[in-house]
């Protein structure tokens, strides 16, 4: 019996004449986002893949196709074609990591680098001016932007090790001597995401280790402290697998385990580009199966192996509260809404956050929670008393809990709940409508009509400190820092900013390049629609 055969129905399929390549996978606000390279199989290839492709999901079975985005912009470095997005969030800001191409006669031949683009809505993308990553500071691999092989560099993949606390990017690139083979290309960065370290390759991934001449899409993901990198190569059963304790180590650290075929005993000859993300406590293996996205579930061995079995049908897309903060005695809607329901319930747990973040596990039976709702129908009200955790985590006496699904694929925000108990007007409760949510708009998918919005990130792969503007519409905007004592320190842009997110970074320097002193600041955001000021702390 094929073991992953029960998977097929978890298909991503573009509409015709399109077809996908190597792809991204971000959840937000109970959606699976899908990004794509999109291929129009009718027109000439020099007219395509020049845009991706965006398709959303609330269970990785049904989609629906969005408008693409991010396409090329004839007059800067990614004019030609883009490929192979990779997606990070930090402190609700998207990182997108993806492959330009130039194409301008005499100077670049279809030349390949990486570029980075922000989003707050993954609608919305805007791109830095540079690419980040070029062959030419890779002093391994060959590079000559008139060479067509020379301008090979692309495909990029970031993760967070945390075992060195340092972001790891692998790349495909041609090693200078062996021009006729490709390997995986490693770099880091300690967190700014315009400045990479350049490492050794991941030799294990070259045809001297791996019998293979081609290395497409390389990516690591880490399980019970093993690091795997998968890659496409060639042959009959293009997706390769090796294993090691170290991701930068050299190949006497790895093992290379041969073909994902090799493992699962079954035919994967139209697989490749793969991609692993998580949801929760799942593991998701996705990869190209011919013209679609194909998402199976990771079922973990006792070794380094898995198994690939059928993604859960029933899915826990949303939890909110009604309100985000309430008094003891207050009733209080939980809405739970999930998709493939018939026969099915949610498990829950529950935190209290101190005011630092840290979790303490909460008995659902003190608060009055059940840990199990049953699911008859996609949209399940659950009216709870509100409780004061026995302990209160908070100096204030406050207690701020969160419920989630045991499988941590889906949460509520924190709700504050205070100690002063709540007397109903009039004996009034709040009612309970159970109408379900159906998504009718883009919003309902994450993109937002909110209004502008003006803040520094707590973290930012930007640098130490950064100012997200946010617009609605494109619009002429000037940024001004000022000190304590109402003195302009610093204009830090005056010019036509583009709808979406827009960082600016400041690097702790006046007007006249001195060094600013360490202390508290204020960011001044003006534009013809509205001015606002936020907070800013420079530290050392």
């Amino acid at each position: 019996m094929d073991p992953a055969g029960t998977a097929r129905a978890a298909w991503m399929i573009p509409t015709s004449p399109n077809r996908a390549k190597d792809f991204s996978v971000v959840k937000r606000d109970g959606w699976f986002h899908c990004f794509y390279i999109l291929r129009d199989m009718s027109v000439p290839y020099d007219s395509t893949e020049r845009e991706f492709g965006h398709a959303v999901s609330r269970d990785l079975y049904l989609w629906s196709q969005l408008p693409p985005v991010l396409q090329v912009r004839p007059d800067h470095w990614d004019n030609t074609k883009v490929w192979a997005p990779d997606i990070h969030e930090i402190d609700g800001v998207y990182y997108m990591f993806y492959t330009g191409v130039t194409n301008q006669p005499g100077v670049y031949a279809f030349h390949q680098r990486i570029g980075l683009a922000t989003s707050t809505d993954l609608f919305t993308w805007n791109r830095l001016d540079e690419p980040v990553l070029s062959c030419d500071e890779v002093r391994w691999a060959y590079c000559d932007p008139l060479s067509f092989l020379g301008g090979e560099f692309r495909d990029p993949f970031v993760m967070m090790d945390s075992t060195s606390g340092q972001w790891l990017m692998t790349f495909t690139a041609r090693p200078d001597g062996a021009t006729s083979t490709y390997v995986a290309g490693l770099a880091s960065s300690s967190g700014d995401f315009t400045q990479w370290t350049n490492l050794d390759p991941a030799w294990i991934s070259h045809t001297t280790y791996s019998g293979t001449a081609v290395v497409e899409s390389p990516h690591f993901f880490r399980h019970a402290g093993l690091y795997y990198l998968m890659f496409t190569g060639s042959g009959t059963q293009p997706l390769r697998i090796a294993t090691g304790t170290d991701p930068t180590g050299s190949p006497a650290t790895w093992t290379y385990r041969g073909t994902l075929s090799d493992m699962l005993s079954l035919d994967t000859g139209q697989w490749f580009a793969s991609e692993h993300f998580s949801d929760g406590t799942h593991d998701y293996l996705g990869f190209i199966n011919f013209d679609r996205a194909d998402f199976r579930e990771i079922v973990w061995g006792a070794g380094w192996g898995f198994s690939l079995v059928q993604p859960q049908l029933f899915h826990i897309q949303r939890m909110t509260w009604s309100t985000t903060e309430a008094r003891v005695g207050e009733t209080v809607r939980l809405r739970i809404e999930a998709v493939n329901t018939l026969g099915r319930g949610a498990r829950l747990e529950a935190v209290a956050l101190d005011s630092a973040g840290t979790e303490t596990p909460v008995a659902l039976a003190s608060i009055g929670l059940p840990d199990s709702v049953p699911m008859p129908n996609p949209t399940i009200d659950v009216w709870w008393t509100a409780h004061a955790h026995p302990d209160p985590v908070g100096a204030d006496g406050l207690a701020r809990l969160v419920v989630r699904t045991t499988d941590h694929t889906a949460s509520t925000v924190p709700i504050t709940v205070r100690p002063d108990p709540w007397r109903p007007v009039d004996g009034a409760f709040p009612p309970g409508d159970g109408t379900p949510r159906v998504p009718r708009a883009f919003e309902e998918f994450g993109a937002r009509s909110a209004p502008a919005e003006f803040r520094a990130l707590r973290r930012s792969p930007l640098g130490a400190t950064v100012l997200l503007i946010d617009l609605r519409a494109e619009a002429p905007a000037r940024l001004e820092v000022f000190d304590l004592a109402g003195r302009r320190v610093r204009t830090l842009a005056e010019r036509v900013m583009p709808r979406g997110a827009t960082l600016v970074p400041w690097d702790g320097r006046e007007e006249s390049g001195a060094a600013a002193r360490r202390g508290v600041y204020f960011a001044r955001l003006t534009t013809p629609d509205f001015q606002r000021t936020v907070r800013l702390l420079l530290q050392p």
